[in-house]
């Protein structure tokens, strides 16, 4: 990759995917705050989609939660565990909460293309990000395969970027230089994703979280004719 696109991918979009994002958080719960919910083709009173979005949903936040031990610097988890037991221990939980969410979701793809009754529902918003979030959990799904097998400094790198990152070092960049195409793939795609959730659907993830393993039921409400 070209050292000046890699320096601005790594150095300088965090910043800009950070600031859009707070910006739109805000902005949206301030203003719009009525429009930070599900829209009703997401409600089916189907139990497969209510299995696929549970398996989704709760994949998708312990993955999430999961990413961010990444900012844990090595002196504090070096108390308890060496960087290898670190490793084994995230791609243990990774793998497993990542091939849940991507089972969920590839259920989901499937019912989205192949029900007559969401394609009379569904926007090109809501194909663009079902097709957006399972591209980033294949990729996030082969970078934990690729760590299994590379060198503990490959994946110590990846905490030393993201602390990089939040105490504003300007070289940050530098550290996933070299690092394989699957992390910087999983990363670009993850801070688009991330910089756009505010302006989504997605932004009804952050309402309440907890009410994805507590729900039991959906209703369809049918656009008029």
């Amino acid at each position: 990759m070209n050292d000046y696109i890699n320096n601005f991918l790594f150095t300088y979009f965090p910043y800009i995917a950070l600031t859009i994002f707070f910006f739109g958080f805000i902005t949206r719960l301030v203003k719009f705050n009525k429009t930070v919910q599900a829209e009703s083709t997401q409600f089916l009173a189907d139990n497969k989609v209510k299995l696929a979005s549970n398996l989704f949903h709760v994949g998708i936040i312990f993955v999430f939660f999961g990413h961010l031990t990444l900012f844990l610097p090595e002196w504090l988890y070096h108390m308890v565990m060496t960087t290898e037991t670190k490793r084994m221990i995230a791609l243990s939980m990774g793998s497993f909460f990542g091939t849940m969410a991507f089972v969920g979701m590839a259920m989901l793809v499937f019912r989205r293309f192949g029900s007559p009754r969401m394609k009379q529902n569904s926007s090109f918003q809501d194909y663009f990000i079902i097709i957006l979030l399972l591209a980033e959990i294949v990729i996030g799904l082969s970078a934990a395969l690729k760590t299994a097998t590379a060198p503990i400094e490959t994946y110590a790198a990846l905490g030393k970027w993201a602390l990089a990152v939040v105490t504003f070092q300007p070289d940050a960049g530098l550290i996933l230089a070299n690092h394989p195409l699957q992390y910087k793939l999983h990363i670009v795609l993850g801070l688009f994703i991330f910089m756009i959730f505010p302006y989504t659907k997605l932004m009804h993830m952050l309402a309440f979280p907890y009410v994805y393993f507590l729900r039991s039921g959906y209703q369809l409400v049918r656009k008029r004719s």
